[in-house]
């Protein structure tokens, strides 16, 4: 019953799986962490955090409340690629991506975009 299940949630973030498997060679990812079942990816290369079904990628590894925040973040962000599957980069993926590249202080907290807060409230993030 448990290889079935990984199975079908495999199938079910097939696409963030293979572009999570694809970053982790680009970005030349050294480090690899399980955290609660999700392979966590230090990539000195990388810049911020980004998760792609189990695949966290994070710049640096998390020895800090502030990195560990990131993690439990994007954390997050694979519970919402479980529970929407192949719709993620859809719903999720892409919202999120455009808003960090456009946004700025003036528009308020980062993490007040509905991507943002869903990500922090599944992974249990306390921010300040």
């Amino acid at each position: 019953m448990k290889h079935l299940r990984f199975a079908l949630l495999f199938i079910w973030q097939l696409p963030q799986m293979i572009l999570g498997l694809l970053l982790s060679f680009i970005f030349e990812c050294s480090t690899t962490l399980d955290y609660k079942f999700t392979m966590v990816r230090v990539c000195p290369k990388f810049r911020g955090g980004l998760s792609l079904g189990p695949i966290i990628f994070v710049r640096r590894y998390p020895n800090t409340q502030e990195t560990w925040n990131t993690v439990k973040h994007e954390f997050g962000h694979s519970m919402q690629s479980r529970y929407l599957g192949p719709l993620y980069l859809i719903v999720i993926g892409i919202p999120s991506l455009l808003w960090a590249a456009i946004h700025t202080s003036k528009m308020g907290s980062y993490y007040s975009f509905y991507t943002e807060k869903w990500a922090d409230k599944l992974g249990n993030v306390t921010r300040k």
